[in-house]
């Protein structure tokens, strides 16, 4: 079997390849929210470095969201597409399960952090032993809130663009002081590989979906939405 992965929600784009002994090749974007650019360009260059074609892959996974709105439909409709064509199914991978994976050997709480603007970020946690526990499930939350739930327990390894956020991180490290550690560069931001490591468990477990069904995971709604929402509603009102 093999995967073709699909990572678009965060600043670079990149998309891999896994094949049943859980090798992993993944190629990134040099350029920042290049992704209508350079997705097809990566996915074809990673094709010809596992020295296969599209006619070789066995189904799809796509990181679904939350992240980058544009970046979001940009994945989840490249991969709905390759999916109809090839009639295979598509893996959808919650990104920020996946973020996790780049410190699956960090034994504590890992917690990806997306800077969702208007004092909030994207976040889930994870607590990693033997085995992976959810500690809080993916949402849009209050920096105070995500202290509160991760507080207390011991080490905590942030990552994702909010850890890049001068603001965000000063207030996690004056919320857990020695406990709030922070990801690398290399390792703190979504890439396909990780995609593709969960996108093949889901394929295995048979919870794959067709292209009809496969949807964006956004969380809340853009502000585009909540622009055109408030105007109808002071619309309606004025018509009282």
């Amino acid at each position: 079997m093999n995967i073709l992965a699909i990572e678009t929600t965060g600043p670079f784009a990149s998309a891999a390849v896994i094949d049943d002994d859980e090798c992993v090749h993944g190629v990134v974007s040099d350029g920042e929210l290049t992704h209508l650019q350079k997705l097809m360009p990566l996915i074809d260059q990673t094709l010809k470095d596992c020295d296969i074609t599209l006619k070789d892959i066995d189904g799809i996974a796509v990181s679904r969201g939350p992240g980058s709105f544009t970046g979001i439909r940009i994945g989840v409709s490249t991969a709905k597409a390759l999916a109809q064509v090839l009639g295979v199914k598509i893996a959808e991978v919650p990104t920020l399960r996946a973020m996790a994976l780049n410190y699956i050997d960090f034994r504590g709480i890992v917690c990806p952090v997306l800077d969702a603007r208007r004092s909030q970020v994207y976040s889930a946690a994870y607590i990693q032993d033997d085995e992976t526990e959810e500690l809080f499930p993916e949402g849009a939350y209050g920096i105070a809130e995500v202290i509160e739930k991760v507080g207390n327990r011991g080490p905590v390894m942030f990552m994702g663009d909010g850890v890049s956020n001068e603001k965000i991180r000063a207030e996690l490290e004056a919320g857990l002081g020695r406990d709030a550690f922070f990801a690398s560069p290399e390792r703190r931001m979504q890439t396909a590989d990780t995609v593709a490591m969960l996108g093949l468990e889901i394929h295995r477990e048979g919870k794959a979906v067709s292209y009809i069904d496969s949807k964006p995971e956004y969380l809340r709604k853009s502000e585009a939405e909540r622009n055109l929402e408030l105007k109808n509603r002071r619309l309606r009102e004025n018509e009282r």
